[in-house]
């Protein structure tokens, strides 16, 4: 089974095949012809079994997916979807389908991955993090710009920042000594200072044995700066979406 995890920036995949994740890729798609992408990422894959996708681009992006798959594969992909509770999971959310499918399925994977309570941290375009019991029982969450955003956010709305950061820094380093090093300095030091707060108000509320998890694109950026240390699991949500596409209330 072919894995898709669409966001909206990104697409990351993997193909699942006797438990184990194969084939694994990503490719940045805002603004760029997804066919080309798909080809270049795709076109040299063996025919999947099945395709699985948590999408959380819209139905403009859906269109697409199956569009191609449709040409390429002759398939039709299936698509998960948030319930009120489903593989060991209750979902907290007072209407379950608002919540967003990729935190669904994270929390489903950590559910698997764990048999005690477990926040969950995905950076990715926003920065969510989540908690779930030990039961299972999902408590909530919150939801905070990324790294990516919060850059854009500076550069859009100060008249003399958005000049002057350039290319995007990865290093990040205490004293910066250009306006692209600084900004990319700030956005990290504040996204890993709330993460910290969070997690230590999780860990007080849920207790010291609580498993951390940390996922999604900005994340080994972040960790060099987070005084918990989380586990990182990369594949989180493509590990989810397996477990949610074999149960057949979940998919559509």
């Amino acid at each position: 089974m072919m894995l898709l995890d669409v966001g909206n920036s990104s697409v990351k995949w993997a193909v699942e095949e006797q438990g184990g994740l194969t084939c694994r890729g990503y490719f940045l798609r805002r603004n760029r012809d997804f066919g080309e992408l798909a080809n270049a990422a795709w076109g040299h894959l063996p025919v999947p079994d099945a395709i699985a996708v948590a999408n959380v681009a819209g139905p403009a992006m859906q269109r697409e997916i199956n569009d191609w798959v449709a040409a390429r594969w002759q398939l039709s992909p299936r698509y998960i979807r948030v319930g009120a509770a489903a593989a060991g999971v209750v979902n907290a959310y007072t209407d379950p389908g608002k919540l967003g499918v990729d935190r669904w399925a994270a929390l489903v994977a950590a559910r698997h991955a764990s048999p005690g309570p477990v926040c969950i941290i995905d950076c990715g375009t926003a920065i969510t993090i989540d908690a779930l019991a030990a039961s299972g029982r999902h408590l909530g969450g919150m939801i905070a710009p990324g790294l990516e955003m919060m850059r854009q956010d500076l550069s859009t709305d100060t008249s003399d920042i958005g000049s002057r950061t350039g290319a995007k820094s990865t290093d990040i380093t205490l004293f910066a000594q250009d306006t692209a090093e600084a900004v990319n300095n700030g956005v990290s030091y504040m996204a890993s200072a709330m993460i910290d707060r969070v997690v230590a108000d999780i860990v007080a509320e849920l207790g010291g044995q609580t498993e951390i998890l940390i996922t999604g694109g900005d994340a080994a950026h972040l960790l060099p700066l987070l005084g918990w240390q989380p586990r990182h699991d990369p594949d989180l949500v493509l590990k989810g979406i397996a477990i949610l596409a074999a149960e057949e209330a979940c998919v559509t």
